[in-house]
């Protein structure tokens, strides 16, 4: 059975640049109120005492001079996802060229030549920044501290309850196909986000996913499953790094899943010519991927930004 994760905070905070936040009093920020404005697609609960728990917690929208859509709410909560997801050993001499340049944020190590490097594709059907789909590439990252985790095992479980605030997952690249996601992800994040042409196919025990731009291939990324496995419910909860206009921010992300989670899988990825996409051409990833995972169906709620000074 799912023991139910923690929900993220969410506190009205001052966020760099000309970013606006309010509280909404007296609205409960339950599915209904949170996705009033989102016609497309319907709820898909895994745990629906998780979303009924976010009663207790305030409702804060952020938006900013020149926003067009809808009240970015926030928790914000995306209740119909698909997901498939490849975890690579990679040398750190070779990600180091990727990463951001700041001392605060040091790379994750599975071992001390080597880092990780997760590549995920999505499918939101439903959620707080409409439907759409989305490729990223990320990495552990360990924030304001010189600890090492010496193993794949002992970084999975860390990472997987995001319970950690020290470590988090940092974006390298990412791109989605509509217009909305991608300035939420830019503006209120700093994220490298792309707008780009997604392609998602998720079947029984694969899961294919691809980006391209003007003809152009971005990314590939083909997940299989063992032959026979049993799917179960898993929480895949994690904070996450960026930086924003020079501060480093952290977002703490609830996610509960249900799928196929493990070793056993196998995974393809290809990087195109596309320049935001061409380093990573150079990374010598390991023919199998430490982890795999296919999930059918998945559930987040992201918690508002929290700056954590310059970075």
């Amino acid at each position: 059975m799912l023991r139910l994760p923690a929900l993220p905070p969410v506190v009205p905070v001052e966020l760099p640049g000309q970013l606006r936040t309010r509280t909404r009093d007296g609205v409960a920020p339950a599915p209904q109120t949170l996705l009033a404005d989102e016609a497309e697609g319907r709820d898909n609960l895994i745990a629906p005492r998780l979303f009924e728990e976010l009663a207790a917690q305030p409702l804060v929208e952020i938006d900013w001079s020149g926003w067009y859509g809808p009240p970015n709410r926030f928790p914000m909560v995306h209740t119909d996802v698909s997901m498939v997801s490849a975890a690579f050993a990679v040398p750190l001499d070779s990600l180091r060229p990727l990463l951001p340049q700041t001392a605060r944020l040091a790379p994750a190590r599975l071992t001390p030549w080597h880092g990780v490097l997760l590549v995920s594709a999505y499918h939101f059907h439903r959620g707080g920044l409409g439907r759409y789909q989305e490729l990223n590439i990320a990495t552990p990252m360990l924030l304001d501290t010189p600890r090492r985790l010496p193993a794949w095992s002992l970084l999975r479980e860390a990472l997987r309850g995001g319970q950690d605030p020290a470590l988090g997952l940092f974006t390298l690249a990412s791109a989605v196909d509509r217009a909305r996601p991608r300035d939420v992800g830019v503006q209120l994040y700093g994220l490298p986000r792309l707008l780009a042409h997604a392609e998602f196919a998720l079947g029984s025990q694969t899961g294919l996913a691809s980006m391209e731009i003007d003809g152009q291939r971005m990314m590939a990324l083909e997940v299989s499953a063992p032959r026979s496995y049993l799917q179960w419910q898993m929480d895949l909860s994690h904070n996450s790094f960026s930086i924003l206009q020079g501060q480093v921010l952290r977002s703490r992300c609830t996610v509960v899943a249900e799928g196929y989670r493990g070793a056993r899988g196998s995974a393809k990825v290809e990087f195109g010519e596309h320049p935001q996409y061409r380093p990573f051409r150079s990374l010598p990833l390991l023919a199998r991927p430490m982890e795999t995972r296919i999930c059918a169906r998945l559930n987040a709620i992201l918690g508002t930004p929290e700056p954590l000074g310059p970075a």
